[in-house]
């Protein structure tokens, strides 16, 4: 008869163990398809058309001086490089036998350590075709390119010259240098929170805590969703593994029971797995909806605020524009007032006119009304293109939105808990007809501007 301890083990440890083990791989699913699908949900956003919040990003590494990388000397943004010794030793072990016997036995054990290296940031912009954007790579997670990977013996002159001059414990003498860099001018694809920058008016991507990502990769956004998807594929396997490991063991391992009388009952774990999994998979389903709705929501609201920037600041600039118009019609006034004075040769002469007009030119040193009708549309076609670029940022984001809720198997649970398709943006008749700018003579001066649909 067994006494308990003896049941114990096998009946309760050894399932109980596998059942912990399935936890973690649950959790790590879990953590992977949230991940996956905020990368999913996310629309690329142009450089120059970073709003503040959690952005996706694509385009090219540059910056004005770039960093040389140690290893490959490669002109680069950032690099993280090292260098691994290998180690090998024979060690003798005490250990007890299944018969109680104690017994010794010897074994091999070798691996790599780490003997030197470091990763090199600094700031660097991302340019696409409409602009660039800063980023702080501090704290990101990097998915660089290999650029060295190179294995040596003692006698290559690379062992010495860059490594360091001791060794490791028991080392072959055997040293693998490897380097990893982001290149300049190569393609990037980052995810990150996008910030206020504060030394200009201008947004940057930086780190923040409460980011659930930040990610600087140099492969695309099609080859890091595909990781990803790899990664649920294997953490449902392995949880599944060890959920049944836990009962096979201890049927077939220890309790020697037939695989004919046993193998039913390996089915109510997996069973059990399987609507864990189903139950995971409908909670991360309706957090990411309530998250990209919000999202959604969010992009619509970025539309009104460049509609009130430009309701606010474009007749500011043109009140501006008058206001320098007029003092510049006062000056050209004065001036042709004081040349006609001369010209008549009545009450003062020609040296009687330079005092007051240098007056005048101290006073009025850069006004020319070219020059700021030249800043005026330069600005109004920068405040035109944010909208659009806001506008189709929305778009791109209430797309997505829709083919989320439209698609099988997730269609049917956002139609059960109640979400909807948001419209997207569409200019009206009064918005397609063209605007046009009236450049209006002020006085046979400079001339002023008037805007009508």
């Amino acid at each position: 008869m067994q006494s308990p301890g003896d049941i114990f083990v096998p009946e309760i440890l050894i399932p109980s163990g596998g059942v912990f083990l399935c936890i973690l791989m649950l959790w790590g699913w879990m953590w992977s398809l949230r991940h996956r699908r905020l990368l999913e949900d996310l629309p690329t956003s142009k450089a120059k058309g970073v709003f503040i919040g959690l952005v996706e990003v694509k385009g090219t590494a540059e910056v004005e001086s770039p960093l040389s990388s140690y290893l490959a000397n490669k002109p680069c943004v950032a690099y993280d490089w090292g260098i691994d010794e290998h180690w090998s030793r024979t060690v003798t072990e005490t250990y007890t036998d299944s018969d109680g016997n104690t017994k010794t036995r010897t074994k091999t054990e070798s691996g790599w350590i780490r003997v030197d290296g470091g990763v090199v940031l600094e700031p660097f912009y991302l340019r696409d075709d409409t602009g660039i954007i800063l980023v702080h790579p501090e704290g990101a997670t990097f998915e660089m390119t290999s650029v060295f990977d190179k294995t040596v013996g003692i006698a290559d002159p690379l062992y010495y010259g860059i490594g360091p001059a001791g060794v490791v414990p028991d080392s072959t003498y055997r040293r693998r240098f490897h380097e990893q860099a982001f290149p300049l001018h190569a393609p990037l694809y980052i995810v990150g929170q996008a910030r206020e920058r504060k030394d200009i008016v201008a947004p940057e991507i930086a780190a923040d805590k409460n980011a659930p990502v930040f990610l600087i990769s140099n492969r695309t956004e099609e080859q890091v969703l595909r990781s990803r998807g790899w990664s649920l594929l294997l953490w449902a396997f392995f949880g599944l593994l060890f959920v049944e490991l836990g009962w096979i063991i201890r049927d077939l391992g220890i309790r020697q029971i037939p695989a004919n009388v046993a193998w039913p009952g390996w089915f109510l774990p997996a069973g059990i797995f399987a609507g864990f999994l189903s139950f995971a998979w409908m909670w991360q389903v309706f957090n990411s909806l309530v998250d990209l709705r919000n999202r959604t929501n969010r992009a619509w609201s970025l539309v009104d605020i460049e509609l009130k920037r430009r309701a606010d600041l474009i007749p500011q600039l043109i009140r501006s524009v008058q206001a320098i118009q007029g003092y510049e019609k006062e000056v050209q006034t004065a001036l042709v007032a004081l040349r006609n004075q001369a010209n008549s040769r009545s009450g003062v002469g020609v040296e009687g006119l330079t005092y007051p007009m240098r007056v005048l030119a101290e006073a009025y040193p850069d006004l020319k009304t070219a020059g700021n009708f030249s800043k005026l549309m330069g600005e109004l076609a920068n405040t035109e293109e944010r909208i659009a670029l806001a506008r189709g940022f929305y778009n791109d984001q209430a797309t997505w939105h829709n083919t989320r809720l439209e698609r099988i198997p997730e269609g049917w649970l956002s139609r059960i808990m109640g979400f909807r398709t948001r419209p997207l943006w569409s200019a009206t008749e009064m918005e397609r007809a063209p605007v046009r700018v009236h450049l209006q003579e002020n006085g046979g001066t400079a001339p002023s501007i008037t805007t009508t649909a």
